[in-house]
């Protein structure tokens, strides 16, 4: 086989477990926890691998947005990857600053994952692997959040009009269904995860609030992505197929 499209890898070079992030600079900060090595860049995909106490892990950043996350899940999954944690961002509704959120399901205002299968069903993670990464943010002191998120493709205009001067998002749509945070990936990796028979969960931190529009700290942002990260190692690893 040679190297995938996007990826640039090839079989072997991926683990069956993978931290899937927004961000190419997360990456390089996974790779040092996990004593690993940047096997691949291209684009805003960067890659790494390594391993923590025997468990091997793979890294991938996939940018901004559900179009480029499905083309990592996708290439992934055709190199040996079994089990994805997204690990990022999301804007709260009322949440606190640094929080945790597990999502237990996904509104699906994305586009991309009706590509895969029809807006009736629904976008919900792996149970097992959900579980395995609340415990893990638990042990380590976070202050885990379940519940409803939704996903977007449009930031300005859907999820942070407040920046642009256009006031807020829908809350009032979004309280009445229970969301909690806002993304621009998950419904769409949950729905992957369903079509190519992975796991898939989404755990990500609090960095700024819908209403009132709040930023959080820059070295409050730090010390809660180191610990995050470090949860979703421990869940991944703790993670055993059903």
């Amino acid at each position: 086989m040679t190297k995938s499209l996007y990826l640039r890898c090839e079989p072997g070079m991926i683990a069956e477990r993978v931290l899937l992030t927004g961000d190419p600079a997360r990456i390089e900060r996974m790779v040092e926890m996990m004593n690993g090595e940047i096997i691949a860049r291209n684009r805003e995909f960067l890659v790494g691998t390594g391993s923590i106490n025997g468990v091997r892990y793979s890294a991938i950043s996939s940018g901004i947005g559900a179009p480029s996350a499905a083309i990592a899940v996708e290439e992934a999954a055709q190199l040996g990857a079994k089990a994805f944690v997204r690990v990022g961002t999301m804007m709260g509704i009322g949440l606190p600053m640094g929080c945790f959120v597990l999502a237990t399901g996904a509104a699906r205002f994305e586009g991309t994952s009706s590509a895969y299968l029809p807006p009736a069903f629904p976008a919900v993670p792996d149970w097992a692997l959900s579980q395995a990464l609340r415990s893990a943010g638990e042990r380590g002191g976070a202050d885990v959040r379940m519940g409803v998120t939704a996903t977007y493709d449009a930031f300005y205009p859907s999820m942070a009009p407040a920046l642009v001067g256009r006031g807020l998002p829908d809350l009032e749509l979004l309280r009445a269904g229970r969301v909690v945070a806002l993304d621009m990936e998950t419904s769409l990796l949950f729905i992957l995860g369903m079509r190519l028979g992975v796991a898939v969960a989404s755990f990500c931190i609090v960095t700024n609030n819908a209403d009132p529009f709040e930023i959080i700290e820059a070295e409050a942002r730090e010390t809660g992505e180191k610990l995050l990260i470090r949860a979703a190692f421990e869940g991944l690893a703790d993670w055993r197929p059903v």
